[in-house]
């Protein structure tokens, strides 16, 4: 049993925060669109864990389109939190962005 099941998050929270990773780590912004408006799912409104996802992948959409919009290293920062927090997800385990995660409780 994963840590994410140990919590009582629903697969289909996971899934839907696996998907809005990595569609954030390619397309910036669209990432947080996709899980906040376009991909609803029932419950994620009362999920305090998808909604810490949300905040988060908030930010780093805004970091990697300032970033890339500035001088391009902002989208490499955004591609590294979209696969990381595929990744994490995908492997039951809570994603915390570096330098987000704690400002986004």
């Amino acid at each position: 049993m994963s840590a994410l099941d140990q919590q009582g998050i629903p697969k289909e929270l996971q899934d839907r925060a696996k998907l809005m990773w990595i569609i954030s780590g390619i397309f910036g912004l669209w990432g947080w669109v996709f899980g906040a408006y376009i991909g609803k799912v029932e419950g994620q409104d009362e999920n305090t864990w998808f909604q810490w996802q949300l905040k988060q992948n908030l930010y780093s959409g805004i970091i990697s389109w300032v970033g890339s919009s500035l001088c391009g290293l902002g989208y490499i920062a955004g591609l590294y939190f979209g696969v990381m927090g595929f990744l994490t997800i995908g492997k039951g385990e809570d994603y915390s962005a570096p330098m987000i995660g704690e400002k986004a409780r």
